[in-house]
This record gives structure tokens, C-alpha cells and sequence, in this order.
């Protein structure tokens, strides 16, 4: 995690301008990735800075999970970077996802992220495909590898 950090800091303060700045709100279908199952979510890329689109994403999961925990509802959130030029880009980001169960048990997973998306300004669906392991770390320390592919839609797309 603090490489991820550490690359975010490094293309905060970089200075190179790309030629296309991707559409700014969209929702996207995600199966596996950060909500475990799979979630909807909303992303808004809020600025450009270099090389890299930075963005944040919230988004909703529900299904069930066994009898002693019923169903669970997970929220996860994500601030991140779409790095590159053109249409392939490079994925990175830090995302917090929150669950609840329906018998009041309450779970926080810490999800890095880095992947592929391939994205064309001029067309309005895109695709992702992630490694977003899940990394439970506030009574016990548990990494579970895990990965995720997307389907989006831009909302503002001209």
C-alpha cells in the first residue's frame, strides 16, 4: 500500500499534460472487485493532473452471505488515478469498503487497486478489468487475493 502512495504523491506533482481528459461522471456495473460479489457505482473524475485523470468512486453491493450473517450491504468508496494517453490506461487507486449485516455484525476492508482500462473519449461505454485484493486490517491483519471486471457508461458524453 504505501507503494500506491507513493506513485499517487509522485503524479500529483508532475507537471506533463496529456492530450484528452476522460468524461468526467459515469456509472459503472462492476462483477467481483471491491464489493466482494460484485456492485453499481458512481465515479466523477474531478481533475487533471499530468498524465493521470484522478477520480473518486462510491458505489452500492448487497447479496448473502450465510445464516449466522445473513445479508450484507457494502459501500465501497475509491479515490484513484486513470494514468496514460489515448484509450489504454492504467488504473491505480486506494478504496475503503464498509459492510453491514443484517444481524449487526460490521466489517471495513481496505481494497488497493491496480488495472487496465480501456476507455475511447469518443465512444460511451468503457471496460476495466482489476486486481483489487482485500486487505482486512483493523482487529487482525487478512489479505485476500481478489480481482474484478467492469462495464461503464458515461453520463456526459458529447
Amino acid at each position: 500500500m504505501k507503494i500506491i502512495v507513493i506513485i499517487l504523491t509522485l503524479l500529483l506533482t508532475t507537471e506533463i499534460y496529456c492530450q484528452d481528459f476522460i468524461n468526467k461522471k459515469s456509472v459503472i456495473l462492476e462483477i467481483a472487485g471491491s464489493a466482494g460479489v460484485g456492485s453499481i457505482n458512481f465515479e466523477n473524475v474531478f481533475a487533471r493532473k499530468g498524465q493521470a485523470n484522478l477520480l473518486w468512486r462510491v458505489g452500492i453491493s448487497g447479496f448473502p452471505i450465510d445464516k449466522n450473517n445473513g445479508f450484507v450491504f457494502v459501500l465501497p468508496a475509491t479515490i484513484g488515478a486513470l494514468i496514460g494517453q489515448g484509450s489504454n490506461k492504467l488504473e491505480l487507486g486506494i478504496g475503503q469498503g464498509v459492510s453491514l449485516t443484517t444481524k449487526g455484525r460490521l466489517f471495513a476492508l481496505a481494497t488497493p487497486i491496480i488495472g487496465y482500462r480501456h476507455q475511447n473519449i469518443n465512444k460511451r461505454y468503457f471496460f476495466r478489468i482489476t486486481y483489487t485484493p482485500l486487505v482486512s486490517y483493523i482487529l487482525d491483519f487478512q489479505y485476500q487475493n481478489w480481482a474484478g471486471v467492469s462495464i461503464g457508461y458515461n453520463l456526459n458524453f458529447k
